[in-house]
C-alpha cells in the first residue's frame, strides 16, 4: 500500500466561524461523485409529496451513487442512508435499552445552537426549527414545529400555523409565544441570524399563530428559519443565553449529560410528536476520542459502534483488519483553489490565472495524496448540488500553459510567491509545489495553525487558498456572503483589482441573488455568479478530500448528511 497522508480541509476550521454565518485499493468500476460502500444497496429513493405550505418536491439534480449490484445504500440529495429499506422499516418507537456509541467529531463545550459552529454535529438531534428538509431536499420542506405555512404575494409577510401539543424536553409549552420569546432570545445571541434572511420582527399572534416580517423577499427564507434550532425560552429565562443548562429544544432526542472530553450522553424524547421522525434508539453516547489509533482500535473490538475516519491510511487499516460493518466512502467539504490578485500583481493577468490551472495535476494529486480516493471537482462546487455549473476548461495542459504565459510576454521563472497554509494541507500543497516547479514556476510552502491562518484569510494577506467556505447543497449562497463584496470578512473574489466592470457585474448577481422571490429564481442568478468566477480563472476546481463512516451492522437505517457527515440518530434502531 502506498504511504499516505491525508489532508483534512481547512474549511472544517473555517466553517466553525463562518457558519454563524471512488474506488478503493482494490480495481473497482468507477463511479459518480457520491459515495461508495463496502458489502452493503440501492433503490431509488421514495416519492415524497410535499407538506402544506410547501412547493412540490422536483427531481433531485444531487448525484446518485452506483453500489454495486445488489446493494441498497442511497445517495440523494447529500443524504447518505445506508440501507433504503431498512430506512423504510423502522419501527419508530423506542426500543428500551439500545445505545448507540458514536465516535464525536470534537469536543462539546458549547451546546447551545449559537454559540459555536463545531458542536452542529449533533444539534439536528436536539433542537428543530419550524421545518425541516426531508431526505435533505431543498424542494421538500415539510412541517415539525409548524404544521403549514403562508406569505404574501409580495414575500414580505410569512405566517407560521404552529401545531398543538409541542412541548419542550424540559415540559413546558413549544407555542407561537414560546417561539417568539426563543427568537427573541437567538437575537441577543446572535443578531446576524435574522438580517441573513432579511428578517425585522415577529409577532405571535396568539397560540398557534406566529408571523415573521421581512425587509425585502429572501429565497432562501423557508431553508433559512428552518435550520434556526428553537431553545426553551423558560430555560434561557432561567439559566441565560450562555450557559449549557438551556440547552433544550423539541427534537427526538434531549442532553442527558456530558463530561468534558469524554462524551455526551442524549436520551430519545419519549414525547416527540413528528411520526417519521421518532427515535427508536434510546440513549446515544457520543463518545470523544481524539486519538485516531485509539478510535480505530475502540471500532474494531466493539467499543464503539461506529464514527468518521477522516484519512485514507485508517480507511485501509480499518478494511483489511476484516471490520464486519458498513464502511462508506464520502467527500469532505466543496474544495476550490483560489488565487489572491492583489497579493500577487502578476495574478491580475486572465493568461497567467489560465495557466496555472493548465500547470496543476489535480487528478495526479488526488492519486498520489488520497490514493484517487478523493473528488476532483471541474468547477466550483461539486457536481449535482444546486449551485453546480460544469466547467471544461480547467484541465492539465503544461505546454499550453506556458503558451499562454508566453502570449501574455510572462517567464514562468518570474512567478514567485508564498503559500503560508495550516498543516493540515500541506502535503496537497507540496504536491502543488512540485507540479509548478516543472514549469519554473516556484510557490514558497509554509505551514502554520489554523487560527493564525484565518487571520491571514481575513485580512487578504494569502497568496493562494484551498477551502470551499461552508458550500451546501442546500444553502448555494452562504459563500459568496463571506467572499464576494468589498468588505467580505475572507475576500476572495479580486476582479475589482483588474476587472471593475466584472466585478460589478457580479455584485449585481449577488444583489440579485438576495432580492430573488423564489429558489429557483436565485438559483439561475448563483449559477451566472459562478460562471462568471470560473470563465475568469479567479478560481479553479480542487480535489474534494475523502472521509469514511464506518457504523456496525447491529444498526438499521443509518442516516448521514454527508456534507456535515452529521449522523441522524432518530431514524436508526437496533
Amino acid at each position: 500500500m502506498k504511504k499516505l497522508r491525508a489532508a483534512i480541509c481547512i474549511l472544517i476550521a473555517l466553517a466553525m466561524v463562518l457558519v454563524f454565518c471512488a474506488c478503493d485499493k482494490k480495481e473497482k468500476e468507477p463511479q459518480e461523485p457520491g459515495t461508495t460502500v463496502t458489502d452493503t444497496p440501492k433503490t431509488a429513493a421514495p416519492d415524497t409529496s410535499s407538506a402544506p405550505g410547501t412547493a412540490a418536491p422536483e427531481e433531485s439534480t444531487a448525484p446518485e451513487s452506483q453500489p454495486p449490484a445488489g446493494e441498497d445504500m442511497v445517495l440523494k440529495q447529500n443524504l447518505i442512508i445506508t440501507s433504503m429499506s431498512d430506512f423504510e422499516a423502522s419501527p419508530h418507537e423506542i426500543q428500551p435499552g439500545t445505545v448507540l456509541k458514536w465516535l464525536a467529531k470534537a469536543d462539546v463545550p458549547s451546546q447551545l445552537p449559537w454559540n459555536c459552529g463545531p458542536e452542529s454535529w449533533f444539534w439536528t438531534n436536539v433542537f428543530e426549527g419550524l421545518s425541516y428538509l426531508y431526505l435533505n431536499d431543498p424542494k421538500d420542506i415539510r412541517g415539525a414545529i409548524a404544521e403549514s405555512w403562508e406569505h404574501s404575494d409580495d414575500y414580505l409577510t410569512w405566517t407560521y400555523k404552529i401545531r398543538d401539543g409541542v412541548k419542550f424536553t424540559d415540559g413546558t409549552v413549544c407555542d407561537a409565544f414560546a417561539l417568539a420569546r426563543s427568537y427573541d432570545y437567538r437575537l441577543e445571541a446572535s443578531p446576524a441570524t435574522f438580517g441573513t434572511y432579511n428578517i425585522t420582527s415577529w409577532e405571535a399572534l396568539d397560540a398557534n399563530t406566529l408571523v415573521f416580517h421581512l425587509s425585502a423577499p429572501c429565497p432562501y427564507f423557508e431553508i433559512g428559519i428552518s435550520g434556526i434550532g428553537v431553545v426553551s425560552p423558560d430555560a434561557l429565562d432561567l439559566y441565560g443565553i450562555n450557559d449549557n443548562k438551556a440547552a433544550i429544544g423539541t427534537g427526538p432526542y434531549y442532553i442527558d449529560s456530558y463530561t468534558s472530553g469524554v462524551s455526551i450522553e442524549l436520551k430519545a424524547n419519549p414525547d416527540y410528536y413528528l411520526p417519521d421522525r421518532k427515535p427508536s434508539i434510546e440513549r446515544v453516547s457520543y463518545q470523544i476520542v481524539k486519538d485516531a489509533n485509539t478510535a480505530i482500535m475502540a471500532l474494531m473490538n466493539g467499543d464503539l459502534d461506529g464514527g468518521l475516519i477522516s484519512t485514507v491510511e485508517n480507511y485501509y487499516n480499518i478494511e483489511e483488519s476484516g471490520f464486519d460493518g458498513y464502511l462508506i466512502s464520502t467527500y469532505d467539504v466543496a474544495s476550490v483553489f483560489w488565487f489572491n490578485a492583489k497579493s500577487v500583481p502578476v495574478f491580475q493577468t486572465f493568461e497567467v490565472r489560465n495557466a496555472m490551472s493548465r500547470f496543476i495535476d489535480w487528478p495526479g494529486v488526488n492519486e498520489l495524496i488520497y490514493d484517487g480516493m478523493g473528488n476532483v471537482q471541474d468547477g466550483m462546487w461539486p457536481e449535482g448540488t444546486s449551485g453546480y455549473v460544469p466547467f471544461d476548461e480547467n484541465y492539465y495542459a503544461p505546454d499550453e500553459g506556458l503558451e499562454l504565459l508566453a502570449s501574455a510576454g510572462v517567464d514562468p521563472k518570474s512567478i514567485e510567491f508564498n503559500a503560508t497554509i495550516v498543516d493540515f494541507y500541506k502535503d496537497v500543497f507540496v504536491s502543488i509545489q512540485n507540479e509548478l516547479s516543472k514549469v519554473d514556476v516556484t510557490m514558497n510552502v509554509e505551514s502554520i495553525e489554523a487560527a493564525a491562518n484565518f487571520t491571514l484569510l481575513m485580512n487578504g494577506e494569502w497568496t493562494v487558498s484551498i477551502g470551499g467556505f461552508g458550500y451546501t447543497n442546500a444553502a448555494p449562497y452562504a459563500p459568496w456572503t463571506f467572499i464576494l463584496t468589498p468588505n467580505a470578512m475572507c475576500k476572495m473574489c479580486w476582479q475589482d483589482v483588474y476587472d471593475p466592470e466584472l466585478y460589478q457585474s457580479m455584485l449585481d448577481e449577488y444583489d440579485a441573488v438576495k432580492t430573488a422571490a423564489t429558489w429557483d429564481e436565485m438559483i439561475q442568478h448563483l449559477k451566472q455568479l459562478t460562471k462568471y468566477q470560473q470563465d475568469d480563472f479567479g478560481c479553479v476546481g480542487a480535489v474534494q478530500a475523502p472521509l469514511f463512516i464506518a457504523l456496525s451492522k447491529e444498526f438499521k437505517s443509518g442516516v448521514f448528511v454527508s456534507e456535515d457527515h452529521a449522523i441522524q440518530v432518530c431514524y436508526m434502531y437496533k
